[in-house]
């Protein structure tokens, strides 16, 4: 059983605890008690964001150049993780980059215009024909 609730009015207090209150003897009589945790509600970024993205790096892996080699859109993503959100050690002493699901929308959108200017000023990419989330025309 999952629910999510974002605590923003009384109403949705009140509708948690009414969750609360009529499911959860019956799941600990099932052995399936209820855990309950709070954390700090993060929007989700859109599909849209996630598109721009994904065309962001499309256009950085048809222009870019790096020692006389090009790179796929994933490396380039790997890269930019790393770079601009952090890693993650592994167990064998490599890294990875962090996942970029970690960020809030208001985050993933400083880290996608880091990731442009980045692109344009050390690499050379021209960005055309991206609409940005927000439906205006990057520059």
């Amino acid at each position: 059983m999952k629910g999510l609730f974002i605590l923003r009015e009384d109403r949705n207090t009140q509708a948690l605890y009414a969750f609360l209150k009529s499911n959860w003897r019956a799941c600990a009589d099932q052995g399936k008690p209820l855990a309950v945790q709070v954390t700090d509600a993060k929007a989700k970024r859109s599909t849209q964001a996630n598109r721009y993205y994904r065309a962001v790096l499309q256009q950085i892996e048809e222009q870019a150049w790096v020692e006389g080699r090009q790179f796929s859109a994933d490396a380039w993503h790997e890269m930019f993780k790393r770079q601009f959100i952090g890693f993650i050690d592994l167990p064998n002493g490599g890294v990875q980059g962090q996942s970029s699901t970690t960020l809030n929308t208001e985050e993933f959108n400083i880290y996608t215009q880091r990731v442009e200017a980045y692109a344009a000023m050390e690499l050379g990419v021209q960005f055309v024909d991206l609409a940005e989330p927000t439906g205006r025309i990057a520059a």
